[in-house]
């Protein structure tokens, strides 16, 4: 078993990788400390194919059990997205000089996303922007709506876990470091908000 516990974002993801890479079929388990990684190891270990269970241990650390091979591989959902364009969004506002200003921006751009043709295949919010996606009801609603259109939705889990916001996670799904890195640098077009 692969002993991730105070590691840091994106380090257990990383061994995880690792040691998968190793291996064309078998198990392979890693602990971490806190549920953030959890999710972020879990749902990278998905992504690439293996079934995963998570266990909760005692003092609030995770057991990752990832099988990979015996045909277990899930078929990836298909965006409706025909262009791979990313929006990475970085903070609540738009602009810094005026704070509601630019939350109102924000709430703008978010909401009319669902009007763009073709629609971004991925929304990724880091920092303070997973306020978003948690404790600001109304763009946690526009961007489950973007879900439903095939839009993926990632939010960091770092800043999930730097703001203790993991378990008021509305619309998304927890990521790590590497799939945003690679969610970037494969996109045809990054749009930085």
């Amino acid at each position: 078993m692969i002993d991730a516990r105070g590691m840091a974002c994106p380090q257990p993801v990383l061994l995880m990788k690792a040691e998968l890479d190793k291996i064309t079929e078998g198990v392979v388990s890693i602990a971490v400390d806190n549920k953030g990684s959890s999710i972020n190891v879990k749902n990278f270990c998905e992504a690439n194919g293996c079934t995963v269970s998570v266990k909760e241990l005692d003092g609030g650390c995770y057991q990752i059990d990832a099988a990979k091979g015996y045909d277990c591989a899930i078929a990836e959902k298909q965006s409706e997205s025909t262009a791979n364009a990313v929006v990475f969004v970085t903070g609540e506002c738009v602009g810094s000089e005026e704070q509601e200003l630019g939350k109102m921006l924000m709430k703008g751009f978010i909401g009319n996303l669902k009007h763009v043709n073709p629609l971004p295949k991925t929304v990724i919010f880091v920092n303070n922007s997973v306020r978003m996606v948690t404790l600001n009801l109304e763009t946690a609603e526009m961007v489950k709506e973007l879900e439903s259109l095939g839009v993926e939705v990632l939010a960091c889990g770092a800043c999930l876990n730097y703001f203790n916001l993991v378990d008021e996670l509305k619309a998304g799904k927890v990521t790590d470091a590497l799939t945003v890195a690679n969610r970037l640098f494969a996109a045809d077009k990054i749009i930085r908000l």
